[in-house]
C-alpha cells in the first residue's frame, strides 16, 4: 500500500470570484480622494475583504440599483466590448 502524502502548493490559493487567480485579472489604476481611500483601507482591514473585492461588490450593487433600462444598456455595452475583445 502506497503512503503518498499530498504536498502543499506554494503561494496563496486561487481566490478570485470564480476560483481563478487574482493575478490574472486586468489591472486598473484610479485616483481617489484621500477619505475614500482611507475608508476602503479601513473596511478592508476590518472585514478582511480585499480592496479589489470591495470595489467589485460596490460596482455590482450600483448597477443593481439602476433602473432596468440603464441596466440593459450597460449589459449591451459590456457584451459588445466582450465580442470585440475575442
Amino acid at each position: 500500500m502506497s503512503t503518498k502524502r499530498k504536498t502543499a502548493r506554494m503561494g496563496r490559493p486561487a481566490t478570485g470570484v470564480r476560483g481563478e487567480r487574482v493575478s490574472d485579472y486586468p489591472q486598473v489604476m484610479i485616483r481617489l480622494p484621500q477619505p475614500t481611500k482611507d475608508a476602503l483601507d479601513a473596511l478592508s482591514g476590518a472585514t478582511g475583504t480585499p480592496i479589489w473585492r470591495l470595489i467589485d461588490l460596490a460596482v455590482d450593487g450600483y448597477i443593481k440599483g439602476l433602473p432596468e433600462g440603464q441596466r440593459r444598456l450597460i449589459a449591451g455595452v459590456r457584451d459588445l466590448r466582450a465580442e470585440s475583445e475575442s
